[in-house]
């Protein structure tokens, strides 16, 4: 995926059970010659968001700028729903959580909902069916992001949100799967827990990048 040439991609395979790592187009395998699944677009996204945010943060172009990554935004809209494919569904919502977590600083400042007004009712008319999927993980980003967009503790839907969290929190006072094999199943739902529980001091309302707010209005705007 190259931000500069084109959007994310639909025809990017994911690894092979094998080990073998696959061209872009490819629909089996070159080794073992099993039929391979796709990346979600939503999924590309996200991590691109995520490696271009933190290179540029520290000073390091990894691979691309992030404003060259943001800008596919307005592709990815309509966001899909739960009905039209759970994959597609989680990876969209957590793309569009770290849409907020790459302009927000990770909790730093609060947003508009008017810049980002797509993004924000995607949340919202999510957070239900994350809630009904029992994962604490998106519910907890979910709802952290909700709380940068304005959204307070009395509301309803934060209120359906933060009690799901409560009621799932383990004996031992995390959340996930205490079993799993891997640590991130573990340490990560307890995290996004956290946070999307907790109550911030905001700084103020404004993004990381300030020269991409023009970009985020217009697009608002439907531009």
């Amino acid at each position: 995926f190259d931000p500069v040439a084109g959007p994310p991609p639909e025809d990017l395979p994911k690894d092979c059970a094998c080990g073998e790592v696959n061209t872009r187009g490819r629909a089996t395998c070159r080794g073992c010659r099993r039929r391979l699944k796709r990346l979600s677009r939503y999924e590309i996204w996200l991590l691109a968001l995520i490696r271009s945010y933190l290179g540029e943060r520290y000073g390091v172009k990894l691979g691309a700028r992030y404003a060259d990554v943001l800008r596919w935004l307005p592709s990815m809209r309509p966001y899909p729903k739960r009905a039209d494919g759970y994959e597609d569904f989680i990876w969209a919502v957590y793309a569009v959580t770290h849409v907020v977590y790459t302009l927000n600083g990770y909790g730093t400042y609060k947003l508009s909902p008017r810049w980002l007004p797509d993004e924000y009712e995607f949340l919202k008319d999510s957070l239900d069916e994350l809630i009904d999927l029992e994962d604490a993980d998106a519910v907890g980003e979910a709802l952290d992001s909700l709380k940068s967009f304005g959204l307070s503790d009395r509301h309803a839907l934060t209120r359906r949100g933060s009690d799901f969290l409560l009621a799932s929190q383990n004996a031992d006072g995390s959340w996930g799967d205490c079993e799993a094999a891997d640590a991130y199943d573990r340490y990560h739902p307890t995290l996004t827990a956290v946070n999307g529980l907790r109550d911030y001091s905001w700084k103020e309302r404004r993004i990381v990048f300030p020269k991409l707010l023009p970009e985020l209005k217009r697009w608002a705007r439907g531009g």
